[in-house]
């Protein structure tokens, strides 16, 4: 590690000296006009096949309404569907809901696909809908995805395939909620069989999706096959493999051999890889915010000024420039551009080493102290970042130890509030402010469901809730806009960039689908 950490510092030297006379933001991101391969390839496909996306962490479970992270959505989103789904513009579109209208402020129906079977052969129906919302809001399951739903009041079957949602205030981003992986139907059945002490969700995931588990070797691989019955086009591929590769350069050699069709890249892989002979780049622009994250129930981080020194000595152009070789941009706050509620009008705390040294000393840490850095397996750049930020500590007499986790235990001892720091990140599924502020710093969100800081505010929790609750476009945008500059002031976080969401692909000839959170989607793919 030591060896490692003097190569990088030596990079990033000589990275800031040659950017010295630029400005603070990232470059744009490379190749835009590259073709993405989202049916845009002229060369013909085949059906068939087996279709091999390669992963750095394996998924912690397999029931959609059991945890809140990135590897589960990937993985679940194959089996399961949900009322609603995210088209390729971002917009809610219907899915096993074929219309929805909201009918007063409180009150939406819903019609719903007929016809439509689970992978065990039961039918989908409003009273199926209506089980699944109720098990995601019910206390004694403890859902962490429950803030997603916590808005409904009832739920009411109408008929078989008709159904209305009330809410317990008026909460117009319903839909992109909906929208949520969270909202995943899983079949009665299977939810009835755990209830009844059979086989838990995650080892029998039965959805209406368009692929259903094959075989799961934990750790290893998830394998699907596709669902023959499904209500759809069928997919286009007879079987996928998720394949768990922690090493990220060992991912990437496997697509530019075409042993693996897909994979989502890290941001200091773009460049190579986008030069690689076969290979296509799918990129969009995401609602992504990374940052190095405060457990602020440990000492010396319940300490305001302790974690804006931290913020104020960690330099986010060498994150984006150096780590992230410029496939990003700097962060001001915890919004990224795209998400609705982001606001330019922010003032972030200033890069200033000396500014920080000041205040460490006010708060009683003049000499510094010692503390941990985590970050998860299968991220290079979040490794880096540790390591990056590890550097630019030293001059405040910070001692930091980094510890790489596998990403199920990293996800289980955070929410336990087991670190000190991390490097992590949250993505606005939903694509509005709601979801991108709630979880990650509402008191009610402490650990699984998101707010892994522990951070709490009174009046950041009274805005939220009244932002929630209001029907003023402008008025949410102002409390939105209120919050963040609370959150940089205060420090839970220190927020470090947004960057694009880009997978590549090789061996793939039209089809491939990722959504502003990064979801990837196989349904339609066609092999070369």
């Amino acid at each position: 590690m030591k060896a490692r950490k003097n190569i990088f510092l030596m990079l990033v030297l000589s990275i800031v000296l040659a950017l010295a006379a630029c400005s603070g933001q990232s470059s744009a991101p490379k190749n835009e006009d590259k073709p993405s391969d989202s049916g845009e390839s002229k060369e013909e496909g085949k059906k068939g096949g087996h279709l091999v996306f390669v992963t750095g962490a394996d998924a912690p479970t397999l029931d959609p309404h059991g945890t809140n992270d990135t590897a589960t959505t990937n993985a679940t989103s194959q089996i399961f569907e949900r009322l609603l789904e995210f088209d390729k513009d971002g917009k809610p579109a219907p899915a096993l809901a074929s219309e929805f209208t909201q009918v007063d402020e409180l009150t939406w129906t819903f019609k719903l696909r007929e016809g439509v079977k689970f992978h065990d052969g039961t039918d989908f129906n409003a009273e199926a809908v209506k089980i699944n919302f109720e098990r995601v809001l019910d206390p004694e399951f403890a859902s962490p995805r429950a803030f997603v739903l916590n808005m409904i009041e009832s739920i009411t079957v109408d008929s078989e395939f008709a159904l209305t949602i009330k809410t317990k205030f008026p909460f117009a981003p319903l839909p992109n909620h909906l929208s949520h992986n969270a909202g995943s139907i899983i079949s009665p059945a299977a939810i009835q069989a755990e209830k009844d002490g059979g086989k838990k969700v995650s080892e029998n995931p039965i959805g209406t999706g368009p692929f259903k588990l094959d075989t799961w070797n934990t750790g290893a691989e998830i394998k699907f096959a596709k669902n023959e019955e499904y209500w759809g086009e069928k997919a286009s591929v007879d079987t996928m493999s998720f394949v768990v590769v922690p090493e990220q350069a060992t991912r990437v050699a496997m697509i530019e051999t075409g042993e693996a069709h897909a994979m989502l890249l890290g941001p200091s892989d773009v460049t190579r890889v986008e030069a690689m002979a076969g290979v296509t780049l799918d990129r969009v622009k995401s609602t992504r915010m990374d940052y190095l994250g405060f457990n602020l129930k440990k000492k010396p981080f319940d300490n305001v000024k302790v974690r804006q020194a931290i913020s104020m000595a960690v330099n986010k152009d060498d994150v984006v420039n150096g780590v992230l070789d410029g496939q990003g941009i700097i962060a001001k706050g915890p919004l990224a551009p795209t998400v609705n509620g982001y606001s330019e009008d922010l003032t972030p705390l200033p890069y200033d080493v000396e500014a920080a040294k000041k205040l460490l000393a006010e708060a009683g840490y003049a000499d510094g102290f010692k503390t941990t850095i985590w970050a998860n397996e299968g991220s290079k750049e979040r490794a880096d970042i540790a390591e990056l930020i590890q550097a630019q500590l030293a001059p405040l007499g910070i001692d930091v130890s980094i510890e790489i986790i596998e990403w199920g235990a990293f996800l289980e001892k955070s929410a336990a509030g087991e670190h000190e720091m991390l490097v992590l990140g949250w993505t606005t599924v939903t694509g509005d402010a709601d979801y991108g502020l709630y979880a990650p710093y509402h008191s009610s969100a402490h650990g699984s469901a998101g707010n892994r800081s522990f951070y709490t505010n009174a009046k950041v929790d009274e805005l939220l809730d009244k932002a929630r609750q209001s029907t003023d476009q402008n008025e949410r945008l102002g409390m939105y806009k209120e919050i963040s500059q609370i959150l940089i002031d205060e420090a839970p976080q220190v927020f470090l960039q947004h960057q694009d969401f880009v997978h590549a692909t090789n061996g793939i000839a039209s089809g491939f689908f990722a959504d502003f959170s990064g979801t990837p989607y196989f349904k339609n793919v066609m092999l070369k």
